[in-house]
């Protein structure tokens, strides 16, 4: 199947292409109802904005970076979950890598 796009999503709630990315841009100036329905197509067609048309579109990356220097993998495994996580929540998308703190550079 095709991927799900904000096309898909504004046609399952009834709204423009701009209404969804207000919703998704987290923009005030929403009816409180027409953010709901946005919300219910989009859990319910599974949407996950493309992050290089988000980038594209606007001057941010939405890409967080997480270096990790530590020898506990238990600590690391935790971070790294709760940090993605949030990330996903947030439309964001986590980029990870380990960090050696004992070398001078």
């Amino acid at each position: 199947m095709a991927s799900i796009t904000i096309n898909h999503v504004a046609e399952k709630a009834g709204v423009s292409i701009k209404t969804v990315s207000r919703v998704l841009n987290r923009e005030p100036n929403v009816a409180e109802a027409t953010r709901e329905r946005v919300n219910e197509a989009v859990k319910a067609l599974n949407y996950r904005p493309n992050i290089s048309a988000r980038s594209l579109a606007g001057s941010r990356s939405y890409l967080v970076g997480l270096l990790l220097d530590n020898p506990r993998p238990a600590y690391a495994v935790s971070l790294q979950f709760g940090a993605l996580r949030r990330c996903q929540d947030c439309g964001y998308h986590l980029l990870l890598d380990s960090l050696d703190s004992d070398t001078p550079d």
